[in-house]
């Protein structure tokens, strides 16, 4: 094992991706634009100056519901964390990206603090429903930002929001440029675990390592250790990496958020296979880590055939027929979605019919009048994050989703008819997953369902199960 690299002595991306992850990330949605000085006295007056300001600099930022994210989160818990600091945020479905507004107060504002005191320092935060993780991870740089009481000292004496953000920028340069001591040893056993992935691979011939790079705090280590191997990387979002590092690597997004390590896993191996990175009969190693963390901990050796059961039987003729890539990632992460949350407090089930929609209609009816019926095609595309609570609220109608590849929804609350039973079906299954079986044994569709009662998701083609995610999505 090569020994830790040096610690960098400049502020660039490179250098924040090294000790970090998040550091970065941090400043690159701080803009001067986004530093404020807070005129109210009271707490909602100055929340709803931090929540305006976010709007003006977010291009499509709803701000009555950001505001009531805020606001709800409040209702549960104070968000005022330190003598002087409150850091509020909420977390909003179909958000592009995080956004992070500071606000400064000479007098203070009236915050119901533990000690009494007024607050003088807000950061706001809105985060993304679909992201969890990283919301709590940019809770915690926020948190980590403002310990330093010469940094509070200096946001309240800055001259300006110019020099505010110089500041913040200058305090990210310091803490990287000494790294605790648990990133220098996570950055060691990243290194190892990738040497010593590359030498299993050449060794066992595989086709290909996939590293999962959420885990991984500085992407430039892939391109150094992994000459003469195939590389697919998988990310929750491919922006987090760096146009060089996309540029070199095919990258694979699975935009599901706190899935299983199984589960995770097997997801990689689907679109791998989809997208014709793999074959049915590759042999594939995964490195994986908590996302986050900034260390890979983990080696398997995967045989994607068995990985995805029930794979090699629809191979031949294209895995998900006319269905993009990006459509059954939608599918599955609304699916998934709705299995954590359930609607008003209840568990629902649901079934979502994707593709091959001239053959689908022939093997449904309407059960309740077509939702979806008579708007254009651009304004019922399942693509559409806008779409997201619309399709969750009509996940109560009974029925199924019909969606075309293209992720057009053509109806809901639709009667799959039964015709062909699919052979390979497993006993114990309901109605939900005997119909996914038998239209997708009938038609050239994909089928995801989302179990009521045990609220796992389920991918069908072909007749058969090709994957199934677990209720630890959570």
């Amino acid at each position: 094992m090569r020994p830790p690299r040096p610690a960098p002595d400049r502020l660039d991306r490179g250098a924040a991706s090294v000790y970090g992850g998040l550091d970065m990330e941090l400043l690159d949605r701080l803009s001067p634009e986004r530093i404020v000085s807070i005129k109210s006295r009271d707490k909602i007056g100055a929340l709803g100056e931090l929540v305006e300001v976010a709007r003006r600099t977010t291009p499509r930022l709803d701000a009555a519901r950001a505001r009531e994210a805020v606001l709800a989160r409040e209702a549960i818990v104070s968000s005022w964390v330190a003598p002087g600091i409150a850091i509020p945020h909420g977390r909003l479905s179909g958000l592009a990206d995080f956004v992070v507004v500071i606000g400064r107060s000479q007098a203070g504002v009236e915050y119901e603090a533990a000690d009494g005191r007024p607050v003088q320092i807000m950061v706001l935060i809105l985060g993304r429903v679909e992201e969890p993780d990283r919301h709590i991870a940019m809770l915690a740089e926020v948190a980590r930002l403002l310990r330093s009481e010469r940094t509070l000292e200096g946001i309240l004496r800055a001259r300006g929001r110019k020099e505010v953000h110089e500041l913040i920028r200058s305090e990210l340069a310091r803490d990287l440029r000494a790294p605790p001591p648990e990133r220098r040893a996570a950055a060691g056993l990243t290194e190892a675990m990738v040497e010593h992935a590359t030498a299993l691979a050449r060794e066992m011939n595989a086709a290909a390592v996939m590293i999962h790079s959420d885990a991984v705090a500085d992407p430039s280590i892939i391109t150094e250790l992994t000459a003469g191997v195939k590389v697919i990387l998988v990310a929750r979002r491919a922006e987090s990496l760096s146009e060089d590092i996309r540029a070199r690597f095919p990258v694979l997004e699975v935009p599901l958020s706190g899935l299983t390590r199984s589960n995770h896993i097997s997801l990689s191996v689907l679109f791998a296979l989809s997208r014709g990175l793999i074959g049915p009969e590759s042999r594939v190693l995964s490195l994986f880590g908590e996302p986050g963390s900034g260390r890979l901990d983990t080696l398997l050796v995967i045989d994607a055939g068995r990985e995805v059961s029930g794979f090699a039987s629809v191979y031949t003729a294209g895995l998900l027929g006319d269905v993009s890539l990006e459509v059954l990632e939608r599918v599955l992460q609304i699916a998934s979605e709705l299995g954590r949350e359930g609607r008003e407090g209840r568990p629902v089930g649901a079934l979502f019919v994707l593709g091959d929609f001239d053959h689908v209609r022939e093997w449904s009816h309407q059960m309740v009048v077509n939702p979806f019926k008579g708007y254009r095609d651009e304004e019922k595309s399942i693509l559409d994050p806008s779409l997201a609570e619309t399709i969750k609220a009509f996940s109560t109608i009974d029925g199924a989703f019909l969606i075309r590849g293209d992720g057009v929804i053509e109806a809901a609350g639709a009667y799959v008819r039964s015709g062909k039973l699919a052979t390979g079906l497993r006993s114990g299954f309901g109605a939900r997953h005997t119909a996914a079986a038998t239209i997708t044994e009938n038609t050239q569709a994909a089928a995801v369902v989302l179990s009521q009662s045990t609220g796992q998701v389920s991918l069908f083609r072909g007749g058969g199960l090709i994957l199934q995610l677990d209720r630890a999505l959570t």
